[in-house]
């Protein structure tokens, strides 16, 4: 996998190939100073159709301290679509420019905070969501195929009543 795919990582839950989320990762290495608050900006352009809105493509913004080179918290893990729609900046033909600023305080009711957390909880959010929908992907394979496995790309045939 390379990033021509606008994936930085990929990951799924273990021996669940078929449900996967990727990620690209914006990282920065400098916070700006908005009064007494320090703010992680991600500026960043991408060309419209190359643009990902998916329910399983997210962002993945953090501050990077290089001292310890460790990300620090908070980081925000946002779906592809709200980036897109939330953090446009400018459009200039077919190239987006998304300019993210999120709120380092860990008391802000910015917008983005819904997406924040340690960095420590980014594998178990990614799990809990990817478990979530492995539950609603088995429940849609209904009941009527019984015992069968069902996956994509099966196919059942049976008489025709």
């Amino acid at each position: 996998m390379s990033d021509d795919e606008r994936r930085d990582l990929e990951t799924h839950l273990k021996e669940h190939f078929r449900l996967s989320l990727a990620m690209q990762v914006k990282a920065t290495h400098v916070l700006y100073q908005h009064g007494r608050i320090s703010r992680l900006q991600k500026r960043f352009s991408v060309k419209r159709e190359r643009l990902i809105d998916d329910l399983f493509f997210w962002y993945f913004f953090g501050f990077m301290d290089l001292a310890t080179a460790a990300f620090s918290a908070p980081v925000f893990l946002v779906p592809s679509h709200v980036v897109h729609t939330e953090a446009v900046h400018e459009v200039h033909g077919n190239i987006v420019e998304f300019d993210f600023v999120a709120s380092m305080n860990p008391w802000s009711k910015d917008r983005w905070r819904p997406y924040a957390c340690d960095p420590a909880e980014v594998a178990g959010r990614v799990v809990k969501f990817l478990q979530a929908h492995e539950c609603r992907r088995r429940a849609a394979m209904g009941r009527a195929a019984g015992s069968i496995i069902v996956e994509p790309g099966t196919i059942l045939v049976a008489r025709a009543a």
